[in-house]
């Protein structure tokens, strides 16, 4: 009856009558967004925030520059325009603040934690997160368990490991010196890749002893712009239509993946021994209370092998484009990695510690090219929180672009220029605000393989500039001016390659 009803009504609705409704309810929704703008801009508790109007009335400007993997160098322009705090969404500041640290990110006693966002941290394909995207208490208990393979102890037990691979990166461009140029940046993936799949996993996945790059990096980076894209759905309702809209290819990288993280954790469980790998300390623990899932193995394997390889090699190659684009920093590194060491076997994990200028190179490096360059967003705990002496409603979020607060002039002298003399005590950058620069993050969610990153990087760059000579082929001047899909989209750096002192 009430279906007949209905259609009766529709049939006698008039052709003007039908108008009159359309153009009711197109008023009704401009009168809707005009509400929803004047409120933002004018009656929202972030609206004495400063910040450009179109970004504080609605995600679209956030999203578009997202997409676009524009987003980390707008966010530079706006906080040189409005200042180290800007607002960038109806519900979002952006913060250059050395305190937001610790305010955000820090334990702070007496207050609840600022979580990670599921609109930035998308939900892995076998819905469990990971180590890099678990609750609060779940990542307590994930890094407990891993802890161990991060320690000291175990660093000194993954020496012999991580100097056989760097080492035979030196063979294979020895090999290839004064040839064809190569791709630096391939290079340094297949050799921190290889190194993350013996450490974590005991086994090597062989691209530095084939030469070729495994489909897995293609994977991983596939995988993380893929989340930008399904984020970016969110934010503006249309998560629902994501899988339709983001590209087939990307979703397939994505699955893929987890699809390498599930396999290498099938293979691990099947060895259940003791193999002296990131995994022995979870799986003497897998059957205890707080032990870790199957499905939590598998998202925290793809959290580790991405961590500990692309953000590595992305380093490493910023930091080769940067020396050869400064012969004088290059000139005096090499000089003292060669002064120190008589031999290139001389040079290790340990031995590397003495180098305080290379040291200040890759600092530097970090400053300018930071490998993740805007750390993960952060959301105001329930009943609202105080965030560099201002007082926050709950449900605002918090991002720190740390590109953006390395390049300020408010935070650094000179901050365009590469300077490692500023990490040396050098009095033209005393007033630099060196506790903005958290490259690996802090407070309990900081990143479990600093120590581990830092002794990485530090032997392979010795090792290179020990051994060879290096020239940047032309036309790569604009080598950092790459797009962001929260990592950076790193195109290839042809570099030629001469054996020390030779051909």
């Amino acid at each position: 009856m009430t279906f007949e009803l209905q259609s009766h009504m529709l049939r006698r609705l008039s052709p003007t009558s039908a108008l009159n409704l359309a153009a009711y309810v197109v008023v009704l929704g401009i009168i809707y967004i005009a509400y929803k703008a004047i409120y933002a801009v004018y009656f929202h508790p972030l609206s004495s925030f400063p910040g450009p109007t179109s970004w504080a009335v609605s995600q679209i400007q956030y999203v578009r520059h997202s997409v676009a993997g524009n987003i980390i160098r707008t966010q530079l322009e706006l906080h040189r325009r409005y200042g180290k705090v800007v607002r960038i969404g109806p519900n979002e500041l952006s913060y250059c603040e050395a305190a937001v640290w610790r305010d955000v990110w820090a334990y702070r006693k007496g207050h609840e934690e600022f979580s990670k966002t599921s609109l930035q941290i998308v939900v892995p394909p076998n819905g469990t997160y990971g180590i890099l995207g678990a609750s609060r208490m779940d990542h307590r208990r994930v890094r407990k368990l891993l802890s161990h393979s991060f320690s000291e102890k175990a660093m000194r037990e993954q020496h012999p490991t991580i100097k056989k691979h760097v080492d035979l990166l030196v063979d294979r461009l020895r090999e290839r010196a004064g040839k064809e140029p190569q791709n630096i940046v391939e290079w340094f993936n297949w050799t921190t890749f290889d190194v993350i799949g013996a450490l974590a996993f005991d086994q090597s996945f062989n691209c530095l002893e084939h030469g070729q790059t495994h489909p897995w990096i293609k994977a991983i980076f596939g995988s993380v712009k893929a989340g930008v894209f399904f984020s970016a759905m969110k934010r503006l309702g249309l998560d629902w239509l994501a899988h339709h809209l983001v590209s087939k290819e990307a979703v397939q990288l994505r699955n893929d993946n987890f699809a390498y993280s599930q396999d290498k954790i099938k293979e691990r469980l099947e060895r259940a021994d003791r193999c002296g790998d990131f995994w022995d300390n979870v799986l003497q623990h897998s059957h205890e209370e707080g032990g870790m899932t199957m499905r939590e193995m598998t998202s925290t394997a793809a959290n580790i092998v991405l961590g500990g390889s692309e953000t590595t090699a992305t380093l490493l190659s910023g930091c080769v484009y940067l020396l050869l684009t400064h012969p004088k920093v290059m000139s005096k590194v090499v000089a003292e990695i060669r002064e120190a060491f008589p031999t290139s076997d001389d040079i290790d994990l340990f031995t590397v510690t003495d180098l305080k200028y290379t040291l200040a190179v890759l600092d530097e490096t970090m400053r300018i090219y930071p490998p993740v360059p805007e750390h993960a967003l952060r959301v105001v705990p329930p009943g609202g929180d105080t965030v560099h002496g201002q007082y926050l409603p709950e449900g605002t979020m918090i991002h720190f672009p740390q590109l953006a607060a390395n390049r300020l002039e408010s935070n650094f002298t000179r901050p365009e220029e590469f300077i490692p003399e500023r990490f040396l005590g050098d009095e033209a950058f005393a007033d630099d605000n060196y506790d903005v620069l958290q490259p690996f993050s802090v407070g309990p969610r900081n990143c479990i393989g600093k120590n581990l990153a830092y002794a990485e990087m530090r032997l392979i760059l010795a090792k290179m500039l020990w051994n060879f000579d290096f020239a940047l082929v032309k036309g790569q001047d604009d080598w950092m001016d790459q797009k962001t899909f929260t990592l950076w989209e790193k195109p290839p750096l042809m570099v030629n390659v001469k054996k020390r002192g030779g051909t």
